[in-house]
């Protein structure tokens, strides 16, 4: 009958378009999950999808904290919309460096970079701590290139230290993947009593960096620096690195 084949045809019509949804559904999916692992690490998603409590140690890991030098009166004269786009721009530059190195974006706050090596991918603390030191010698290089639109140059100070930290996961409202511990506030210490255009590490970060699996690092010692709520510490700068 006459019926049959348009019966055929709208069978077929309506196949066709289930599979379009379908493969239309499948992919939105795939898009929200890579953007979630944007967001935190595989394994912490898993959990926090379950319900469960995201906590994991990390024995020796390399934490990195910048901020950008003069950025209040940097703030003070420009439109907030300039000082947004200027800050995605700088920091999609380091967020391609991270990328290179194979190291961990924490967080940004205002004008400072907090990143991670060893963490959540482990690796050797002397590896994880040559990631970090090869990516910050390479944000200095970067900055040194970066240009505001007025053609203005910007400047930062780089910290360093190596230690122990525990990753978790914090939060139900907008839950946030981060690391705990007296390494991260060190580590900020490092960032704060450093320089313009200069990497500071503590002495535990030398030690890794003088048994770095590929690389020599050339480091001065910068000697006794007070810290705040630590004291003196013994503090070096890294000044460059040459493969072997």
């Amino acid at each position: 009958p006459e019926w049959f084949g348009l019966g055929i045809a709208l069978s077929i019509l309506i196949s066709l378009l289930i599979s379009f949804m379908f493969l239309s559904i499948l992919v939105t999916w795939q898009g929200h999950k890579d953007f979630l692992l944007e967001i935190m690490p595989r394994r912490a998603l898993r959990k926090v999808r379950r319900g469960d409590i995201y906590a994991e140690p990390f024995d020796n890991i390399t934490v990195f904290f910048s901020d950008i030098v003069g950025y209040t009166h940097l703030s003070a004269q420009l439109r907030p919309i300039e000082i947004m786009k200027m800050l995605n721009a700088y920091f999609l530059q380091m967020d391609a460096l991270v990328e290179k190195h194979k190291i961990y974006k924490i967080e940004t706050i205002g004008d400072a970079y907090m990143c991670v090596g060893g963490c959540p991918d482990r690796c050797t603390g002397a590896l994880a701590a040559q990631r970090v030191a090869l990516f910050a010698l390479d944000v200095i290089e970067m900055t040194k290139n970066f240009r505001l639109d007025d053609g203005s140059k910007l400047l930062v100070r780089c910290g360093i230290n190596s230690g122990r930290v525990v990753a978790g996961v914090v939060g139900q409202k907008k839950p946030h993947f981060s690391i705990f511990g007296d390494t991260v506030n060190s580590a900020s210490r490092m960032e704060s009593t450093s320089k313009t255009m200069r990497i500071q590490c503590s002495h535990m970060t030398y030690r890794m960096l003088r048994d770095a699996p590929e690389y020599d690092f050339k480091l001065k010692e910068r000697g006794a620096v007070e810290v705040k709520g630590k004291g003196q510490m013994n503090t070096w700068w890294i000044e460059g690195a040459k493969k072997r």
